[in-house]
This record gives structure tokens, C-alpha cells and sequence, in this order.
């Protein structure tokens, strides 16, 4: 592969801060077929050139580079003419880049620890190192309820991740039945779900997890006539000011309880935070949904989620239900 003076065409590397240059080394088989250690030369004999003109070695790192991060170049030599050096050689610019050869871990077990959990509460997996977490994520997560015919992928639940975590919840705008649900154990898998998937859990450096992610945990069986609900709502195109804004509460809680159908004597079933006038044009308030027959004391809260409105009358009794027909109503 050398051509007239050409002779080699050395890789080189060394740490970064370092002074000395080292050269990278390969394995080939030897004439008894054992594998031996040989510098990377594209010029040699074993090297692989393409049809194209083309040629690749792998850089054996492995016991012999540790992790880090490196500078590279490459160096050609040539039969020497008794001029001055560089006339006998070529060295193309440096270049840095890290070696990490370790794949990233689950670290822990899943939080929270307890076995069973409410629906809407965050769900988390640690790894040992930073996450390649730029979106559109690289990875496949999939939750499948036990019993019932709801399956989520990724595209379905609210996913985060940051750093060497990933959080994730069902999304509760999918339209879940939460009666279906309660008591009922699910499974979690992350990471490449599927014969067919390209995806995987990756680390900063694009080394994928070995294997999936798989736990199972149980949804809270609780009692939903002692639940309470919360969530945003949002009144839209409405005029507003700092100023005038504490006026519409009450205006607020009547179009809720007209939305409901709740009696009169029921308004002590919807809490509102203090109302928040946006943009001059879109009113914002907590509203809490407790369970029936309430004295104004909280019930156990299952989700939280952002509404905005139509108007149209529903027939429920437990906060889940009015939460699920608010819901509906606001898509």
C-alpha cells in the first residue's frame, strides 16, 4: 500500500495535558495464526483498503489505553532525501476526543422504593453516568397495566430526563380510567423494547446499557370516595388585571359547579388557589377537588394536570370522575 517514498502512516495519541506522543497499536494474526501487537500503519500490509481507496484499522484499547481524554494525529513517513525533515514526513492537525469504554448501569433500584405507588406519581431510574438526553430521546419505555388492556410507549407518558436520571409518569390526559386501574400491578421496561427497535439507553458518550430495564409495581388500591384531585385551570381570552382578577372567584367557582352539577350545599368540595391574571387575558387558579361529603378537609390526591374549558353539564360523584369529565371537556 506505499507509494514511490511513502512508507508509513502512523496514528498517534496522547492524553490530554501530556507531552509525549504515543503510537496506537492493533492486533493482527501472526503466520501460526496467533493474534499479535502491531502499531496502526494504514500504509502496511494489514491494513484493509476499501474499493474506494480507503483504509481502516481498529484501535486496539483494551488493557492497553485507559479511559480519558486524548489528542490523536496522524503522521506519515517517507524514504528520507538528506534534506531537511519535514520534507520526509506529513503530520495532519490534532484532533481531542474521549475514550469510554464503560456502559452505563441502573444504580439502586427503582424510586420510590415502596412497592406500590399512586397513579400520577413520578417514577425514577438512576444510572451510574450522565445520559445522552438531547431530544428526541434515544431510548424505548413502555408500561403495561396487568389485567386490563392499557399499554403506554413512550410517546404516551410524560418522560424526563436529565443528568443520569429518568423520570417518567402516566400522562393522565390519555384518558386512563382510574376505577380499572387502582390495585392493579404494572410492568416497566427501558432501553430497546423490541426485536426491531433501534433504540437504547445511551451515555454521554454513546455507549448503550447492556441489557433493559425491567421492574413491576402496584398501583395504591384506594378507597376513591376519600380521594381528592388537583390541577390547573385555565380560563382563556378573558380581560384581566392584577387588580381585578380576586373578583372573578367567584364567578370561577360557579361555572365549576355548574360544569358538575353539584347542589349548592357541595361547594365546599372545590377549593380554588388565589386567581392569577397572564398576559392580561387568561386567568390561572388551583382548583382541588374534594371527596364527597367533605368538611373542607384534603383527601388523598392521585394526579395533577392542565385544563382549559367548554362548557357542558357531567353527572359524577367521587373527585376522580370530576376530574376525568373537566378533562374531557377541555380537549
Amino acid at each position: 500500500m506505499t507509494n514511490d517514498r511513502l512508507k508509513k502512516v502512523i496514528l498517534f495519541y496522547r492524553e490530554l495535558g501530556d507531552l509525549h506522543w504515543s503510537t496506537a497499536r492493533t492486533e493482527v494474526e501472526d503466520d501460526d495464526g496467533k493474534p499479535t501487537s502491531v502499531e496502526v500503519d494504514f500504509a502496511a500490509n494489514y491494513a484493509e483498503e476499501s474499493s474506494y481507496g480507503y483504509t481502516s484499522m481498529k484501535w486496539k484499547l483494551a488493557n492497553f489505553v485507559s479511559e480519558g481524554t486524548y489528542e490523536i494525529k496522524i503522521e506519515t513517513k517517507c524514504d528520507q532525501l538528506g534534506g531537511p525533515p519535514d520534507i520526509d514526513m506529513f503530520g495532519t492537525s490534532i484532533i481531542s476526543g474521549v475514550i469510554d469504554l464503560t456502559l452505563p448501569e441502573q444504580y439502586g433500584q427503582a424510586l420510590p422504593l415502596h412497592d406500590t405507588v399512586l397513579l400520577g406519581e413520578e417514577l425514577v431510574v438512576v444510572f451510574t453516568e450522565p445520559l445522552r438526553c438531547e431530544k428526541p430521546f434515544t431510548f424505548d419505555l413502555q408500561i403495561i397495566i396487568e389485567g386490563t388492556n392499557y399499554r403506554f410507549d413512550r410517546e404516551e407518558l410524560q418522560v424526563v430526563c436529565e443528568g443520569r436520571k429518568v423520570g417518567f409518569q402516566i400522562d393522565p390526559t390519555v384518558g386512563i380510567d382510574v376505577e380499572q386501574v387502582i390495585g392493579k400491578t404494572f410492568t416497566v421496561e427501558i432501553g430497546k423494547v423490541g426485536v426491531d427497535s433501534l433504540s437504547n439507553v445511551f451515555d454521554a458518550n454513546g455507549n448503550p446499557i447492556e441489557h433493559n430495564i425491567k421492574f413491576s409495581k402496584t398501583f395504591a388500591n384506594i378507597n376513591l370516595d376519600d380521594a381528592s384531585s388537583s390541577f390547573t385551570f385555565i380560563l382563556e381570552d378573558i380581560a384581566c388585571s392584577d387588580d381585578t382578577v380576586g373578583a372573578l372567584a367567584d364567578e370561577v367557582m360557579e361555572k365549576i359547579m355548574l360544569l358538575l352539577e353539584l347542589d349548592a350545599s357541595d361547594n365546599n368540595r372545590i377549593v380554588l388557589t388565589p386567581l392569577r391574571c397572564e398576559n392580561g387575558n387568561m386567568v390561572t387558579t388551583t382548583v382541588t377537588l374534594l371527596p364527597p361529603s367533605t368538611n373542607g378537609g384534603g383527601g388523598r390526591s392521585l394526579r395533577a394536570a392542565s385544563l382549559s374549558f367548554t362548557a357542558n353539564g357531567i353527572m359524577a360523584q367521587h373527585s376522580i370522575s370530576l376530574f376525568n369529565k373537566l378533562r374531557d371537556l377541555s380537549q
